[in-house]
């Protein structure tokens, strides 16, 4: 069952939705396989990105990708979030491997008032947790943003990976225990 959900509407975890998942997508349902997935797959992208615009640009390519790539979907690979996250991930590893550094100014005005302040607290948290991750081991790190930005199952990013299911378990566990020994 495909169910439409709202930019900033979450998947309820207590809901008992059925889904039925073909072995083959058909282009005509595309519409409606975007609108189930694009927050997983832009949430996966916002954590491995320094700004919202670059995660939408990535999320943006990789739906493209994944339409003239439909007709190599196996549900045997993962299921359809599993499919769209490995495309997200190849997308982002792609783009940082073109990206050139670049300074942003437009952050200079955020000085102004309470909220300006909150956010950039709020910011500088993000950025020093994106940080603790980027130096965990790559293993360690994917299965974490796969796992929480991504929201996918153990075994889905197992798909998505290589490994087995135990395997990226114990990579999450140990993610987890370095992020809290560092934060």
């Amino acid at each position: 069952m495909l169910r439409v959900l709202a930019l900033d509407e979450e998947r309820d975890p207590n809901a008992e939705v059925v889904e039925t998942e073909p072995e083959r997508l058909d282009p005509s349902m595309f519409g409606l396989l975007y609108e189930q997935h694009r927050l997983a797959v832009y949430r996966y992208l916002r954590a491995r990105t320094r700004s919202e615009d670059e995660a939408l640009d990535l999320a943006g390519i990789t739906f493209e990708r994944a339409f003239t790539g439909l007709g190599r979907f196996r549900r045997r690979d993962g299921g359809v979030q599993a499919w769209l996250l490995r495309i997200a991930r190849n997308t982002a590893i792609d783009a940082h491997r073109r990206h050139r550094p670049t300074v942003d100014l437009a952050g200079a005005d955020a000085q102004l008032g309470r909220r300006a302040i909150e956010a950039d607290r709020l910011q500088g948290e993000r950025v020093e947790i994106l940080d603790l991750v980027t130096r965990l081991p790559s293993d360690q790190r994917e299965a974490l943003l796969l796992r929480y930005a991504g929201g996918l199952t153990a075994r889905e990013i197992g798909v998505v990976i290589g490994k087995r299911e135990g395997a990226v378990q114990k990579q999450i566990e140990r993610g987890l225990a370095a992020l809290r020994e560092a934060f």
